[in-house]
Order: structure tokens, then sequence, then C-alpha cells
């Protein structure tokens, strides 16, 4: 079931942050990975978060970001090119762009955040797919200023479960993890 985009009504699901990643795999296997020393914790107000190191860490952090850019595409109905380039290609960097269109030529706003939790990675060599649980409890979809009643709906018209699971597909280019396609699991639960 690949491509459930016209699902929604023409338009994807807008995203926005609250994601939690939970656990990401470190199994050993990446050849060009190395060790690094563990670092005594910093006082210092303005530590951040680890650079990832494995390859599924990697992709996570990509998605996240695209996600980020993503979300702002939506609520602003306009799209951060030098943002989105570093995060997103093929498939899915031409579908933000249909969907910010859409939403355009539609008149169709959102407010509100999409809460987020993120599976597992999984790598297949060439590409790593995250489960995305989506939950749009907090958000309101709005045509020409009315909310859209029903919410969404799947390919045999019925209402959308929520929260509603996504596949998205990350892919090297140009040396780094981008989001490439997504894939609503409409059929599925989270």
């Amino acid at each position: 079931m690949r491509k459930h985009h016209s699902a929604l009504g023409g338009v994807a699901l807008a995203l926005a942050l609250a994601l939690t990643l939970t656990g990401c795999s470190d199994d050993g296997t990446d050849p060009e990975a190395e060790d690094t020393p563990t670092a005594t914790p910093s006082s210092s107000p303005t530590s951040t978060a680890p650079t990832p190191q494995t390859p599924e860490e990697k992709a996570a952090a990509q998605l996240a970001m695209y996600l980020e850019v993503r979300d702002l595409a939506y609520r602003k109905r306009d799209i951060n090119f030098k943002a989105l380039n570093p995060v997103a290609t093929g498939e899915e960097f031409l579908q933000l762009q249909h969907t910010v269109a859409s939403m355009m030529n539609e008149n169709v706003t959102v407010t509100g955040e999409y809460a987020h939790t993120l599976d597992e990675p999984r790598n297949r060599g060439t590409s790593i797919l995250i489960v995305d649980c989506e939950d749009r409890t907090k958000v309101t979809w709005k045509n020409d200023g009315a909310i859209r009643q029903p919410d969404f709906t799947d390919p045999n018209g019925d209402p959308l479960r929520n929260p509603a699971p996504v596949e998205y597909t990350l892919v090297k280019d140009k040396g780094a993890w981008k989001v490439s396609d997504s894939d609503l699991l409409w059929d599925q639960p989270c």
C-alpha cells in the first residue's frame, strides 16, 4: 500500500514538533564507525546532545530535521528550500512542494501541533526505514476557514485512525541521509 497521499484530500499530514526518539540501534556493524572515549559531562549551560554516530542515529536526526522543515512549510504554506535541500530528496522533496501548492490553491490552513513517536530505525543497507506514530489530537485543519469534518479518511472512505503510522525511507544522497519517501500505513495501528 504505497502512496496514500490522495486519501488525505490531496494534502499530506502536517507535522509539528514534539519528537520522541525511541532507542536507536548501535549493533556495531558499521565499518566506518569509530569508538569515541567517554567524555565527562560539561557544566556549560550551552552543552548539546551528543553527535549521532551510527547510520541509524544519523538517519533519525535527519528525519527529525525534515519534520521540522515540513511542519514550518505547512504552517506558513511556504517552503524554505535552503533548509529542505539538506534533509529531503526524490519523491518526498517533490511531494512537499505539491502539498504546499495544494494548500494554497485549496485555502487550507493548519494550526496546532502533531505529536510524534519515532520507532527504532531499521537499516536495509542502502536505505533506513523509520516509522513515526503521528497523533493529530491537537491539530485543526481548515478549508476556507471551516474546520474539516471528518478529519481525514482512509482509501475506503472511513475515518483515518488516530494516531496513524507513517513509514519514512531515508537514503544516502551526497553523503547525507535524506528522507526520500513516505508511506501512510493507514491499515495498521501504531
